[in-house]
């Protein structure tokens, strides 16, 4: 059973660049409940301590401008938590890769060690596991390829290999080793990585999806005769990106679990705000009697679905 989330006050220990717009964040989170490769927390965009202080009566009399001074109406501020998927876990010290690119983002950015940070977790389904004789095969695009990265130190005992994507070197939010498909998030759980980049700057010239064709289409069989390995296909990332693999994973008959990305405002099923369509097992069944589809909400029902599950 996945555990109830709570909220909590973390502690970052370090934040480090990565690349051209991504960090990572290693939280300091005591007593946080146990969590799995596919969960995701949301983070506080702003010092929530400078904001608790209950605001002051304004003094207006008629005829004369109001004085507003109060931060949050007369400052940018990212009032609504934002939803980061686990990038790695050692004991009460949680992983988080992110990308600057907003608000909320440039301030988790700018954030040193000893800073405190408002979280709510842990939330969402996990990746269910990879059964004996599996290959697992994990697929991540940019701020998809983090929960990867955690699923990676899990599967020890499992022969896996890994894809990451990225627009071009300075976007590829991992440490390359000197060795070929050594890359250092990967390299301690035995797990080698394919490096794919739209430019070339780095790795296999093209989209990430390309690079997962060429191997199991001409690279894979081999091995899969060989050591009777069946694959099994992990992804997340940019939509199109996970609409692609799970074509390919679909048109070759291999299981796919797939971490859909969506806006989320509260991470609790609260807003509705993260609907995503999926099929029905039975049409006559509700919701939507005589419908093969519906809505689930990315946030409580996944994030994790199957290939076969999404509607697009």
């Amino acid at each position: 059973m996945i555990p109830t989330a709570n909220q909590f006050t973390a502690k970052v220990t370090a934040n480090s660049r990565l690349c051209r717009d991504h960090y990572r964040l290693v939280l300091d989170v005591p007593h946080f409940p146990p969590t799995s490769p596919g969960q995701f927390i949301q983070i506080s965009g702003y010092d929530v301590s400078k904001h608790d202080a209950e605001p002051p009566e304004i003094a207006w009399s008629p005829g004369t401008a109001v004085q507003i001074h109060d931060p949050e109406l007369t400052e940018p501020l990212a009032l609504l938590r934002r939803p980061f998927s686990l990038a790695g876990r050692r004991g009460d010290r949680i992983d988080i890769i992110l990308r600057q690119v907003g608000l909320a983002t440039r301030y988790l950015a700018s954030l040193d060690a000893g800073d405190s940070l408002d979280i709510l977790g842990p939330l969402g389904n996990a990746f269910n596991l990879p059964a004996p004789g599996q290959l697992a095969i994990l697929v991540g695009g940019g701020v998809g390829i983090p929960p990867t990265v955690y699923l990676a130190s899990r599967l020890t005992d499992h022969p896996t290999v890994a894809f990451a994507g990225a627009v071009c070197r300075d976007l590829m939010p991992l440490t390359v080793g000197s060795r070929q498909y050594e890359v250092a998030e990967f390299a301690p759980h035995n797990v080698p990585a394919i490096l794919c980049t739209d430019d070339g700057s780095l790795g296999f010239q093209g989209l990430v999806t390309q690079a997962l064709e060429d191997f199991l289409d001409n690279r894979l069989a081999p091995e899969i005769s060989r050591a009777g390995l069946q694959p099994v296909i992990y992804t997340c990332g940019p939509e199109p990106m996970m609409k692609r693999v799970a074509d390919i994973a679909l048109q070759r008959n291999i299981p796919c679990q797939i971490a859909v990305e969506r806006a989320m405002a509260c991470g609790m099923g609260t807003c509705q705000s993260c609907c995503i369509r999926v099929r029905k097992p039975d049409p006559a069944k509700p919701p939507l009697p005589g419908k093969d589809w519906c809505y689930r909400l990315a946030c409580i029902d996944g994030p994790i679905f199957t290939a076969d599950q999404l509607l697009w």
